[in-house]
């Protein structure tokens, strides 16, 4: 994919959360580039399986339409919640059925077993308030690959704590 192509669709996902602009702070900033960074240096990326709970957020859920949005989707995943536990893994079919979003949980291996998700982190943090860690769900996930991942993860983890999400 090109770089101009990248462009355009952080330019869509902008305009997206448009309405979160007056609360941007730095952590917005350092997660805008970690992920434009993401985009340009990745070197592949595929659809993995992943445990939910190995799976961490980036940021926190502190605006009111993400907080509203989240409550939605646990509203529906309690309403499925059978039927995913009977299933194990959430498959992107599965996802795009009973969470529906513009993307794909995207995610950064910080070490092996550990995801940090750029993208997705309302679906992730609907999914572990309905779901334990003893409920052994799976989620399928694009986790992003690169030459040398150190320099994203430490970017990644940067945006950890400067929302307060220590790892």
């Amino acid at each position: 994919m090109s770089i101009s192509t990248e462009a355009r669709k952080l330019v869509r996902y902008l305009l997206g959360k448009r309405s979160e602009l007056e609360d941007l702070d730095i952590s917005d900033i350092v997660m805008a580039k970690a992920i434009l960074d993401i985009h340009r240096r990745r070197t592949r990326k595929d659809v993995i399986r992943a445990p939910l709970y190995s799976l961490q957020q980036i940021h926190t859920l502190d605006r009111d339409n993400a907080i509203e949005a989240t409550r939605r989707r646990i509203e529906v995943l309690r309403e499925h919640r059978d039927e995913l536990i009977g299933a194990g893994t959430l498959t992107l079919d599965v996802l795009a059925r009973v969470l529906p979003s513009v993307s794909w949980i995207k995610v950064v291996e910080a070490e092996p077993g550990t995801y940090l998700a750029f993208e997705g982190n309302g679906r992730i943090e609907a999914l572990q308030a309905v779901f334990g860690p003893d409920d052994g769900i799976a989620v399928e996930v694009e986790a992003y690959r690169f030459r040398n991942p150190r320099k994203i993860v430490r970017r990644l983890r940067r945006v950890r704590r400067l929302n307060g999400l220590i790892d």
